[in-house]
C-alpha cells in the first residue's frame, strides 16, 4: 500500500479456505469501493484449490490488498485472530470470503468510524445460493440505525446477539479486539461473540440498519459435518459463558436447546442427530430415565421419515410470508434424504 499506515481507518479482513469458486465476486464488490482509508487483508488458512490463484490475480491489480497465505489451517477462530494481529487498520471489518458488498458499504462503515464507536455491526440481506434472489431485505428488522451505550450490554446482546452468529456483519476496533481474552475461545467458532461479550465494551456500538451485506445462504462450510456440535452444545455454551444477563442469553438462545423436541426432530431429519450423537453430548449430562426418553425415542425415529415428513411442511411453507429460511432448509433437507439413503443402503 502506498498511503501511510497510519492513515489506514479500516481493515477489512477475509479470512479464507477452499474458496475459489467465490472469493473473486467477494473481492471484486469489495476494492471497487476500497479508499486510502481502507486496505483489504486476505489471510488464507492453506487452501488446497486455486484460490491462491484467484487472489493472486487481484493482488497484482489493486495496491489496497494485501494477501497472506498460512502454510497450513489453523482453524477459523485461530486464522481471524492472526488476522486482526496482520491488520494494519483502527478497526477490522470481519468480512466473509462468499458473501458481497453492496455499493456505499465501505463509505457507510467509514462514516460511521467517525464517531470512534467501538464496536460497529453491519445488517445484511439475505440471497438465495446463486444470488439472484433476496429472500428478506434486512437480517435485523430494524427500521434505523441504532446507538448502544457501552453501558447498555444486555440490550446489545438481547438484540444482536443472535445476528452475531454471523461473523461479516461485524466491524471492531482493533485495540479493544488485541486488549481481550480470544485465547478461550478458539475452537469455539464464534471467537468474535467471545470477545465481543466477555465484558463491557469501552465505547459505543452502532447497528446500521441498512443492508449494505449480501449474504449468501448455504454456504458456510464451517460447521459440517458438526452442526449438531456446534448449534446444539458449543453456541449455547459460549453465550451462556459470556457478561450479560441471564434474561438476555434467553433472548438469544436456551441453554440447553437439545433439551427441545422440536429441535432435535429437525436434526434427526437434517442428518445431524442420532444415537452417536446422543451418547456422546446428551447422554453424559442427564441422569434420570426420564429424561433420557425424548431424547432416545428422536435417535431411534426412522430417518428417512422424518426428512420426508420435513421436505413437505418446508414445501408447503416456502412462500415470501414465512421465513426466508425456509428454501434452504428445503435444501438441506434434500442433502439429509441423500444421507438417510445411503445410510440405509450401507445397512443392508
Amino acid at each position: 500500500m502506498s498511503s501511510d499506515c497510519r492513515d489506514v481507518k479500516l481493515s477489512i479482513c477475509i479470512t479464507t479456505f477452499n474458496r475459489r469458486n467465490f472469493i473473486g465476486a467477494t473481492l471484486r464488490s469489495i476494492l471497487d469501493q476500497c479508499t486510502d482509508e481502507c486496505e483489504l487483508l486476505v489471510l488464507d488458512g492453506g487452501s488446497t484449490d486455486d484460490t491462491e490463484l484467484v487472489v493472486s490475480e487481484y493482488v497484482g491489480r489493486s495496491r489496497h490488498l494485501r494477501y497472506v497465505r498460512r502454510s497450513e489451517n489453523g482453524g477459523f477462530d485461530l486464522d481471524c485472530d492472526c488476522a486482526v494481529h496482520l491488520a494494519i487498520g483502527q478497526y477490522c471489518w470481519l468480512m466473509t470470503d462468499d458473501d458481497l458488498l453492496k455499493p456505499g458499504a465501505v463509505a457507510a462503515v467509514l462514516d460511521a468510524l467517525r464517531q470512534d464507536p467501538s464496536l460497529v455491526i453491519v445488517n445484511a440481506e439475505l440471497r438465495d445460493f446463486e444470488m439472484r434472489r433476496i429472500l428478506q431485505p434486512r437480517w435485523l428488522n430494524f427500521g434505523s440505525d441504532r446507538l448502544y451505550r457501552g453501558t447498555e450490554t444486555d440490550r446489545l446482546f438481547a438484540e444482536v446477539g443472535d445476528f452475531l452468529k454471523y461473523i461479516g456483519g461485524v466491524v471492531i476496533k482493533r485495540r479493544t479486539w488485541i486488549s481481550r481474552d480470544r485465547k478461550s475461545y478458539y475452537g469455539s467458532l464464534f471467537l468474535h461473540l467471545g470477545v465481543i461479550f466477555q465484558d463491557q465494551l469501552p465505547g459505543d456500538a452502532l447497528v446500521i440498519a441498512r443492508p449494505y451485506i449480501s449474504y449468501r445462504i448455504g454456504n458456510s462450510h464451517t460447521f459440517s459435518p458438526n452442526m449438531f456440535e456446534t448449534f446444539m452444545i458449543k453456541w449455547p455454551a459460549l453465550v451462556w459463558s459470556l457478561a450479560p444477563s441471564d434474561a438476555a442469553k434467553r433472548k438469544v438462545c436456551s441453554l440447553e436447546p437439545w433439551r427441545e423436541f422440536h429441535e432435535l426432530l429437525q436434526r434427526r431429519g437434517l442428518g445431524y442427530y442420532s444415537l452417536n450423537e446422543y451418547r456422546r453430548w446428551i447422554r453424559p449430562q442427564l441422569r434420570s430415565f426420564r429424561e433420557k426418553l425424548i431424547p432416545v425415542f428422536v435417535a431411534l425415529l426412522p430417518g428417512v421419515l422424518v426428512n420426508a415428513f420435513f421436505m413437505v411442511y418446508y414445501s408447503l411453507a416456502a412462500n415470501p410470508g414465512r421465513s426466508a429460511w425456509y428454501p434452504e432448509l428445503r435444501k438441506q433437507m434434500l442433502r439429509g434424504s441423500r444421507f438417510h439413503f445411503r445410510n440405509w443402503r450401507i445397512s443392508q
